[in-house]
């Protein structure tokens, strides 16, 4: 991993996850690095990195628009952009409608609906417009639609469908996911805070920490599940710290990265429907979660049998930090199709999972140099790599 050796004498200090720095919310043990571009150079001579596109700021999500051949790209400022091959041109711009208190908050997410040919309609994840004067406890996270016109997001035509109060401005989640049948799975954190502080990952009862779960149409949402009567029907899966990616493989099962507190990252895999309970903050992968630990404590099985664990965990040594999904990949570069493709913010590390003799493994791809923030699909089925400062590039085999 010689690439990696650049960022790591600047991230010695960094020890904590993505999902608890930036402000007053943040770990007690956190140092922010600069956020500064660094090339994508992979330590491997199996792979190499190319320029993509570069936008302004951190990119959130990519997605292949439904009919035109384009890829839209969502920034956490609130631009939007589609990229052909050749020209970038602006959707949308929701710097207004987004807060930006807290690094952490911003754009974070959006789908096309499943019917998107025929509504024109968008649905978008973000953090809600704040005084940022004001205290932490008024932020929330807001799912909205809004029309597409003229291939632009007109911005009158927002409108807010669902509010998650939050206690804190960090660990927000927001990923956002269609299932291709009117229905939808939107990504929640705990809260935010160190440890759990409002106790909200083994609580059902509350939207943070969980996969929200919702039907849409005609610019409102429902819950799918008719389990409780109330506002918990949204909830299909919880015990989560930062569910702040996630993907279906093509058997129907649901890969989720949660962002670990000090010591572990995680990578859960469940079938899609199967209701589950992912031990945050009991657990911090496969460990009992103690605020006191060191991140020696060896893994163990769950005091409580209701809890599931990860599939695949990794420590905070080496420089890792915080985790990065990921898709399953049935396309991109070919050594990495038949598993799920994941990396590491600090160290720029990327790994496969995939199955050996029916077991779960995780190999080590190679590690990239760059801040990584996320994973998104070009438009000729390359895997791109989203880097903090912006850029945007392709990995494939050399």
């Amino acid at each position: 991993m010689r690439k990696t050796n650049a960022i790591l004498a600047i991230l010695m200090m960094s020890l904590i996850s993505l999902s608890g720095c930036f402000g007053e919310d943040e770990e007690p043990r956190f140092q922010w690095p600069e956020n500064v571009e660094i090339e994508c150079q992979p330590d491997s001579v199996a792979y190499q990195c190319n320029l993509y596109t570069e936008v302004d700021s951190t990119v959130v999500k990519t997605l292949l628009h439904p009919s035109d051949g384009s890829v839209w790209i969502a920034e956490l400022d609130g631009k939007i952009t589609s990229w052909n091959g050749e020209f970038t041109a602006e959707i949308g711009n929701l710097s207004q409608q987004i807060s930006r208190c807290h690094n952490e908050q911003g754009l974070l997410g959006f789908s096309f609906t499943h019917d998107f040919n025929n509504s024109g309609e968008i649905i978008l994840s973000y953090t809600d417009n704040v005084d940022c004067d004001g205290p932490a406890d008024l932020s929330g996270i807001v799912v909205a639609a809004a029309d597409i016109v003229d291939g632009k997001i007109d911005l009158e035509s927002i409108v807010e469908m669902r509010r998650i109060s939050k206690e804190n401005r960090n660990h927000n989640g927001g990923n956002l996911l269609s299932l291709g049948d009117g229905t939808y799975l939107w990504s929640i954190g705990d809260g935010g805070g160190s440890g759990d502080p409002g106790e909200n990952g083994q609580n059902i009862h509350t939207p943070l920490g969980t996969i929200q779960y919702f039907t849409y149409h005609n610019k409102t949402v429902q819950p799918v599940l008719d389990l409780y009567g109330n506002d918990t029907d949204y909830v299909l899966h919880y015990g989560l710290r930062n569910p702040w990616k996630f993907d279906i493989d093509n058997s129907g099962q649901l890969w989720i990265a949660d962002v670990g507190q000090y010591c572990y990252e995680e990578i859960n895999l469940v079938p899609i429907f199967d209701q589950t309970n992912f031990g945050w903050s009991q657990r911090e992968g496969m460990h009992n979660y103690d605020p006191s630990d060191d991140c020696t404590s060896a893994a163990t099985t769950p005091d409580d049998s209701n809890l599931t664990d990860p599939i695949v965990e990794y420590a905070h040594t080496g420089g890792n930090c915080s985790i990065t999904g990921g898709f399953w990949m049935d396309w991109g570069p070919n050594s990495l199709q038949g598993g799920y493709v994941y990396g590491d913010f600090c160290t720029g590390a990327i790994w496969k999972i995939s199955q050996n003799n029916g077991n779960w493994e995780a190999n080590f791809v190679t590690a990239v140099g760059t801040y990584i923030t996320g994973f998104g699909q070009g438009i000729n089925d390359e895997l791109l790599i989203f880097s903090w400062a912006g850029a945007i590039y392709s990995l494939s085999d050399a």
